[in-house]
């Protein structure tokens, strides 16, 4: 695929990805334009040192033309922004399902899309949530052609690497993510600068796919007492920072777990003791489980108060079975 001679970027999405590619392609003096949802224009950003922006105020100093829209609509955005010949068209996070009428006439079927993963590996949504249940460390940035499915159409660029292995959690594995998408973008920035951007379509092997919905803090975390504490330490772990944690009962409160790691030093227990805490200390609590137990270092309640100091022996962790249920449940995101 020929693009020819690019001489502008547009953007449709939002979250930090699109914050790094404005900036970036910004400072190789390509024009730059996004068009954003209400839900991604209000998402705080953080950009380290207690410095946080919401996603409008980081394209407002960026000083980029931008569009917030709650519906798809390509004479509202022509309108807008004129006439888009010469454009490198890339959803980072878009928040609507593209139709076929949308792909052949508004983009002209060169719509490229970034994902997270080893397509057709891991399709769909909640990406480091998923690697962190699967313990999977391979890391790859996928650009690829976009078409009527979900993450199906033809691979043009890709990049693998390895997640180290100190990252368990997912603000762990987000931060050397962004490494090295930042790294994907200047990649793709020096590509567009040449007279003709060609792209290789290698199109996806469908027997190889696997696909996972999004994920939902709120709806989707709440644990499991008789896991395994393996399945336990992975489960807890993927709703770690920077999401609130898994969720559970302390008694008859409501509570959000974090920092947890797998205890198989005080021997093995039954089942009927899944989710005791058998020993405090002052900075960790001891937890059984079935065939193991776990150490737990955080845990909060609703207003993020640290409730250890008030946690006793014999004291008990549980979930309901129609929580258990009820976390089953498939999440979806829209553009507000």
């Amino acid at each position: 695929m020929n693009l020819g001679k690019v001489t502008r970027i547009f953007i449709i999405g939002g979250g930090q990805s699109c914050a790094d590619l404005v900036e970036i392609a910004s400072s190789y003096n390509i024009e730059v334009m996004v068009l954003t949802s209400p839900r991604h224009a209000a998402e705080n950003l953080d950009f380290g040192s207690g410095k946080s922006m919401n996603f409008e105020e980081v394209l407002v100093k960026s000083e980029v033309k931008y569009l917030i829209s709650s519906e798809f609509e390509p004479t509202e955005i022509t309108d807008f922004f004129g006439e888009l010949q010469n454009t490198f068209f890339i959803s980072l996070g878009a928040a609507w399902i593209f139709k076929e009428s949308h792909l052949q006439g508004f983009f002209q079927n060169k719509l490229f899309n970034l994902h997270g993963t080893r397509l057709p590996h891991f399709r769909g949504g909640g990406g480091f949530s998923w690697q962190i249940l699967t313990r999977n460390r391979f890391g790859f940035i996928t650009l690829h052609l976009v078409d009527s499915g979900i993450d199906t159409g033809p691979i043009v660029l890709q990049r693998e690497f390895l997640y180290p292995s100190n990252c368990r959690l997912p603000i762990e594995f987000e931060k050397h993510f962004g490494l090295e998408r930042r790294s994907f973008f200047k990649e793709l920035c020096n590509s567009i600068l040449t007279s003709d951007f060609i792209l290789t379509l290698n199109h996806q092997q469908e027997y190889f796919s696997t696909y996972w919905p999004r994920l939902n803090t709120k709806i989707n975390s709440w644990i499991d007492w008789g896991n395994s504490p393996y399945e336990l330490e992975a489960f807890i772990c993927a709703f770690d920072d920077p999401y609130p944690g898994a969720q559970t009962y302390l008694n008859e409160t409501k509570v959000f777990i974090k920092k947890v790691s797998i205890n198989l030093q005080d021997g093995l227990f039954h089942p009927y003791q899944a989710g005791i805490i058998y020993r405090v200390s002052k900075n960790w609590i001891c937890v059984s489980l079935n065939s193991g137990a776990i150490i737990i270092e955080t845990v909060l309640d609703e207003k993020g108060n640290d409730l250890k100091g008030v946690i006793r022996p014999g004291d008990r962790f549980t979930t309901s079975p129609e929580l258990l249920a009820n976390s089953k449940i498939r999440t979806h995101y829209g553009p507000e």
